[in-house]
């Protein structure tokens, strides 16, 4: 590649060119090739048939490096090799091999799937029985609060009965907004019943309220309480929410803490006010 510069004409040097077509074809990464894949093709796309020596000039491979790159690529079928007076060149193969290359992995993911669809019932056994025998566990963070509040998607259905105290608006509230929001609507399609205490500072807040109020088949109250500490209370199992930036979420499996903790909402339910 050749620019002019005050007259004259200079050669673009030789890594520029190749930082120019590996970033022209960066986007292959997204179907599985690696950088140096991608490095070693744009090499071949340039240069035509190569060797070791080429290509490692050309692509700022290491020489020692080629090899295993090229092996990967003549896997994938997009490059091809020959042998010539004991010297092994390599080419880059009809583009279309790419899609050749796509149309396989397609395959290989269906067959993986199809594995996994066998296994599962298996897998599903051991994790069930895993999981009965779990009695408490510890998530953090928003991801946490999805796993643990998809266990309660999970475990209830139509007409079964969800018991909250303490719901506060929490140290990041308007994370927490989003997140309840977003549960809020996998609760209306479960059907499932939510019998919730609201610290009395929520009153009013909508967005967090708001769900419950308009929905006959929830009943809402209030509690004068000041805290970031939640209980949700179903099945056979107890979730203690601290609601912080980061939140901490419990998790007991026990139908001797259920009850224990039904009793405690109970008593409280009797306190609060509409």
């Amino acid at each position: 590649m050749k620019v002019s510069h005050k007259g004259a004409i200079i050669e673009k040097p030789l890594k520029f060119r190749v930082l120019v077509i590996f970033m022209e074809l960066v986007d292959l990464k997204k179907i599985g090739l690696t950088d140096g894949e991608i490095k070693l093709y744009s090499a071949l796309l340039d240069l035509g048939e190569s060797t070791r020596t080429e290509l490692s000039r050309r692509s700022g491979i290491s020489p020692s490096k080629i090899y295993d790159v090229a092996n990967r690529l003549l896997e994938k079928g997009i490059i091809s090799s020959v042998t010539k007076n004991g010297v092994i060149h390599f080419a880059a193969a009809n583009p279309e091999a790419i899609k050749d290359f796509l149309t396989k992995k397609e395959k290989e993911i269906l067959a993986e799937k199809k594995l996994v669809d066998q296994m599962l019932p298996q897998l599903l056994a051991k994790y069930q029985k895993t999981d009965a025998e779990t009695d408490v566990e510890v998530f953090y963070g928003w991801a946490g609060m999805k796993t643990a509040f998809n266990d309660i998607l999970r475990v209830l259905s139509k007409g079964d009965q969800n018991y909250v105290m303490g719901a506060s608006l929490g140290k990041h509230s308007k994370q927490a907004d989003i997140f309840f929001s977003q549960y809020y609507r996998k609760v209306e399609k479960k059907g499932y019943h939510v019998n919730v205490i609201f610290n009395e500072n929520v009153r009013g807040h909508n967005k967090r309220t708001g769900y419950y109020t308009d929905n006959v088949k929830h009943s809402v109250r209030y509690l004068h309480q000041d805290t970031f500490a939640e209980l949700n209370i179903y099945k056979n199992r107890v979730l203690i929410i601290i609601l912080l930036e980061k939140p901490i979420i419990i998790r007991i499996k026990s139908e001797e803490a259920y009850t224990s903790f039904k009793k405690y909402f109970d008593s409280a339910w009797k306190l609060s006010r509409c």
